[in-house]
């Protein structure tokens, strides 16, 4: 995917106002496109995005043990349809 410059990083202050940004952004840039937010996050991500006009949609982050699930979200991510958007994060 680096290779044929398919990814797209941003980083920004404030999670909430940086998330809207994003979410303003995807809506205009890849109408339609799905928005994946890790399970658990706060409480707010999903409307966010939701309020931006996008879909989203739960991949696996945590196992029981608060450690990261990786085979869950590697599952995850390659089961998602091709343009999908994950919002990455620490919880």
């Amino acid at each position: 995917a680096l290779r044929d410059e398919r990814v797209a990083v941003v980083q920004s202050l404030s999670g909430t106002g940086a998330l809207r940004i994003a979410g303003e952004f995807i809506a205009g840039a890849k109408p339609g496109a799905l928005v994946y937010i890790s399970d658990p996050s706060w409480g707010n991500h999903h409307q966010i995005f939701q309020r931006s006009g996008l879909e989203t949609r739960k991949y696996r982050y945590l196992n029981e043990q608060m450690g990261l699930d990786i085979e869950g979200m590697l599952h995850d991510l390659a089961k998602a349809p091709k343009g999908s958007v994950f919002v990455l994060h620490t919880v």
